[in-house]
């Protein structure tokens, strides 16, 4: 099973923007995708527009109660796109998740128990904070992508994520096998982007995805109809770039897959 979590510890980066772009972009392509929106704010679910159906198993449920995660899965305006969306029930899983055994690990044991597993890819979207939810989107992943913007912000906010990662994976006997920094609505024409810019490639440069999403108009007008840049408009410098980050990714997936 193949698992992206899209996570950073600051606030308005495009996690969600990112992440369904590129689930609609992979579905497109032909892969089979489920998207989970591990956010209480959901607004990845409004993007897709899922909605559970009535007396519907959600994620809390699943996860409080050990039922099947099949249950909590809608479709989307793609056949080949399914979302476990956020529900009214998300802003109580972390408190209830505090009094369950093996309470980080709730998330993968419920993917895990999929068999056969339906899906080429899982991608994850979670909020900006640290929480039981957060652990489990990280320990049922083996990717995770932190969405960065080119300021001086969400280069500081690294340091104390890379910190936390080192701690968490050491307690939890867990690793994480790729980690990617996606520089986001980049302007290469702005001296402080630039700036930024190299100070990710000088002190990060192992974890830099050498592919970047590039700033576009666009992008704030596909979030306005809930269509993802990829939908909204194919070809836009976004989608273009998104295109790439797609491919990238399918690259380094497929080699890691072939290693195991």
């Amino acid at each position: 099973m193949n698992a992206i979590t899209f996570f950073s510890l600051k606030g308005g980066t495009g996690k969600t923007t990112l992440s369904s772009s590129l689930g609609c972009l992979l579905a497109e392509e032909g892969y089979s995708i489920l998207m989970i929106d591990l956010d209480p704010q959901g607004h990845l679910t409004q993007m897709l527009k899922g909605k559970p159906a009535k007396n519907q198993t959600s994620l809390y449920f699943s996860l409080i109660h050990e039922r099947s995660l099949t249950g909590a899965t809608v479709p989307t305006y793609h056949p080949r796109l399914s979302l476990i969306p956020a529900t009214e029930d998300h802003l109580y899983l972390n408190n209830a998740l505090i009094s369950k055994p093996w309470r980080e690990w709730k998330l993968k044991d419920a993917l895990s128990a999929m068999v056969p597993f339906p899906y080429d890819l899982v991608i994850m979207d979670v909020g900006a904070s640290l929480n039981l939810i957060t652990y489990n989107a990280l320990f049922a992943a083996q990717t995770l992508i932190i969405p960065v913007l080119p300021d001086v912000f969400s280069y500081l906010s690294l340091k104390n994520l890379f910190t936390f990662l080192e701690k968490t994976c050491k307690d939890f006997r867990y690793n994480l096998k790729m980690i990617w920094i996606l520089m986001n609505k980049l302007n290469n024409h702005r001296p402080l982007d630039r700036e930024n810019r190299d100070a990710l490639k000088k002190y990060y440069q192992k974890f830099l995805m050498p592919v970047m999403v590039r700033e576009d108009p666009k992008f704030s007008q596909a979030i306005k109809h809930q269509i993802p840049i990829t939908t909204f408009a194919p070809q836009s410098t976004a989608a273009r770039d998104l295109s790439k980050v797609a491919r990238f990714l399918e690259s380094v997936l497929s080699q890691y897959k072939s290693r195991e």
